[in-house]
């Protein structure tokens, strides 16, 4: 389920853009547990070994499909206890970006900062001053801090940096996304002139920015999936809807089990439910 927020900004062409039958609005485009990569993904795994988890979080990515270069990822990422028919997560976040790396990484500082919210013996551990916050919107727009006035300056200095991070990270994805959002709309208005002829069609179709190889996001492993049967073009002014058909039921089952994680020690509620 997208933010409200966001929903609230692409209203305006949500039932021309998305709604048209036999073409739906996303894709499941990669699948992934993120073993050994860096990043907040390593920090979530981390995290969940000291809290006793057994399993690697599932990363499910989508592409929500717009035209005009302005497609952008939906990132979900889940935590499951391991026992006989668990089939719902305990734990689940999501996370935006304009690419299926950059989506990773947001959902998993998302999770990481729930996980930090709901179990309190990670207070007295190495993750004490990690920002916290809770789950759906209001939990993805603002975070939670711990007080560290009674520390070492030192550790007061990083503990305030986290905090500051943590709120400009949350500025900044608001304001992406807002932007991106006005950005499609600029574009949807503007493709009926452009096409009659008045101005270059390359306005059309900004290309994005290329980060340089020492600052890009890093891969995340994983597995591509295949997008749905491809449908006959949209004639006619835009926006077009996606040019591919449902992918099935089991787009989102990743195609192996469970990955235990390294060294775990087990977890309480699956220990429980594993002996009921």
């Amino acid at each position: 389920m997208l933010p409200n927020f966001v929903s609230r900004a692409l209203m305006p062409f949500a039932l021309l853009y998305f709604q048209m039958p036999g073409r739906p609005s996303r894709q499941v485009v990669h699948l992934t547990r993120c073993i050994d990569v860096p990043g907040h993904m390593a920090m979530l795994v981390r995290m969940m070994s000291v809290a006793d988890y057994r399993s690697y979080p599932e990363y499910t990515v989508e592409e929500q499909y717009r035209d005009f270069n302005q497609s952008q990822y939906l990132c979900t990422v889940r935590v499951f206890l391991v026992y006989p028919g668990s089939e719902e997560p305990i734990h689940w976040s999501y996370g935006f970006g304009v690419t299926v790396d950059m989506a990773v990484q947001d959902a998993a500082y998302s999770l990481l900062t729930i996980m930090r919210a709901r179990h309190a013996l990670l207070q007295n551990s190495e993750f004490c001053y990690v920002p916290a916050s809770q789950p759906g919107e209001e939990g993805y727009l603002s975070g939670v801090y711990f007080d560290s006035s009674m520390e070492d300056p030192l550790l007061q200095s990083t503990a305030e940096m986290l905090e500051n991070r943590d709120r400009d990270a949350r500025a900044r994805r608001m304001e992406l996304y807002a932007t991106r959002a006005r950005l499609w709309t600029a574009l949807t208005q503007l493709a009926p002139v452009v096409q009659t002829g008045y101005g270059d069609m390359e306005m059309l179709n900004p290309v994005r920015t290329h980060l340089l190889a020492h600052v890009d996001w890093p891969a995340i492993g994983g597995v591509a999936h295949l997008w749905g049967p491809l449908l006959p073009p949209v004639r006619g002014p835009g926006p077009h809807p996606c040019p591919y058909g449902s992918q099935g039921s089991r787009a989102r089952v990743f195609p192996d089990p469970q990955v235990e994680l390294r060294g775990h020690g087990g977890n309480l509620y699956e220990m429980f439910y594993a002996d009921a």
